[in-house]
């Protein structure tokens, strides 16, 4: 089965203040309210979810300006995709009650001023799938495809396929391995590029750091996984977490590194194998803007149809 990139209509991007923005697309209702503030969890405080999710928009993809607008509290791992100009943001978030998390899917029809906030339900049969570090893509049908880790003992990472970008049923295995090594993946980024497709498993230990786990695909149903691939090294190396096409046969994928105060970078590449680091970041923190905290990273990137982007990033709550 071709798979194809849904590229959105989107005409301007729009920019709000702070705040937590909450206005339905049309039909669309949110199941639950973004939280405020952080959430420490368990029995002996061990679940801690203290990370936001901020936006920033960007003429050129190189510098970004940020709107200051707080998405949500208690959230991590961000995805974004667009589909009929719509933003459909994927992330992992503190909301079923036990602080375990659960995946969430924000959704903006008016172009990232506000948000529509709903349970992401993914099954296998009659069971209820646990989903964390979402990878989505939409395809050409309309369909959105949804991998994803389950456990973070399980060294897998599974797909499931819906087609209103909220529900999803599970629909087979992309990678899978023996031995106890599942606590050390983080989840996929899967990109086309050309006419293939690339998928990037990213480990969570920071010794690999820089390096992913390097998949290829000429229909984007079956993947074949050759070992490691180098993506960044020097003294900062990154694990990459979005990736746009910039429409010269050239990718630009972001990634940021293991450490504080982390930074969004980028690289360019043109076959998904070897990337070329681009000067400077193209997001720092910046304490004085009084929403950031400890570092920004894993930023989720998006081109729009006018040229401009849109990205999601993280930052520790202040």
């Amino acid at each position: 089965m071709r798979i194809v990139q849904c590229i959105a209509l989107l005409l301007t991007v729009g920019l709000c203040g702070p705040g937590f923005a909450q206005v339905a697309p049309p039909n669309l209702t949110s199941d639950f309210a973004p939280p405020h503030g952080v959430r420490i969890a368990g029995r002996f405080g061990e679940l801690s979810w203290e990370e936001r999710l901020l936006t920033a928009t960007s003429k050129d993809g190189l510098t970004f300006e940020r709107t200051h607008n707080v998405i949500t509290d208690q959230a991590r791992s961000p995805n974004l995709v667009v589909a009929d100009g719509v933003l459909y943001l994927y992330y992992s978030g503190a909301m079923n009650g036990t602080g375990r998390g659960a995946l969430a899917v924000a959704i903006s029809a008016d172009r990232g001023k506000t948000w529509v906030f709903k349970h992401v339900d993914v099954r296998a049969g009659d069971r209820m799938m646990w989903p964390y570090a979402p990878d989505v893509q939409v395809l050409r049908d309309g369909r959105f495809r949804l991998s994803f880790s389950e456990d973070i003992r399980s060294p897998s990472i599974f797909y499931a396929e819906g087609k209103d970008g909220i529900h999803f049923t599970s629909a087979g295995t992309v990678y899978s391995r023996t031995g106890p090594f599942g606590s050390l993946m983080i989840g996929s980024l899967t990109v086309p590029i050309g006419e293939d497709w690339h998928a990037y498993l990213r480990h969570g230990n920071a010794d690999d750091f820089g390096f992913v786990n390097h998949g290829f695909s000429s229909d984007g149903d079956r993947f074949t996984f050759a070992g490691e691939l180098k993506f960044s090294d020097g003294p900062h190396p990154c694990h990459p977490t979005s990736a746009v096409s910039l429409g010269d046969g050239s990718i630009r994928f972001c990634g940021s590194p293991n450490e504080t105060p982390g930074g969004v970078r980028s690289f360019l590449t043109r076959d998904g194998v070897k990337f070329e680091p681009e000067p400077g970041m193209r997001l720092a923190l910046d304490l004085a803007t009084g929403v950031e905290k400890d570092f920004v990273k894993d930023a989720a990137v998006a081109r729009l149809a006018d040229g401009t982007y849109f990205m999601v990033y993280v930052t520790d709550i202040p």
